[in-house]
């Protein structure tokens, strides 16, 4: 099913930090925070599926930086570290 450029499906739902400009990695995450509270509070989200984060990297000036691996080599995506145990999707 194609779709129009700049068209989402009703069920998706975009929070534009960009009138942000640039932020310490610090005021993004309390920002993130914030609203996720939001979504809880105000319009009842309890759950979402495949969720993806796109962060454009600057320095402290706002130009475009390159993302590092200790080991020296290219990073442009990374998975998310963080654990959810398996008995959480049974009624224990």
């Amino acid at each position: 099913m194609a779709r129009k450029r700049g068209k989402q499906p009703k069920h998706v739902l975009t929070v534009d930090f960009s009138k942000l400009e640039t932020v310490s990695i610090e005021e993004l995450r309390q920002a993130i925070y914030t609203d996720i509270e939001a979504l809880k509070d105000m319009y009842g989200v309890k759950f979402l599926t495949g969720a993806e984060l796109t962060l454009p990297i600057t320095n402290q000036y706002g130009e475009p930086r390159d993302v590092r691996h200790p080991e020296g080599y290219h990073v442009s995506r990374i998975d998310t570290h963080h654990y959810r145990p398996a008995c959480l999707d049974y009624d224990l």
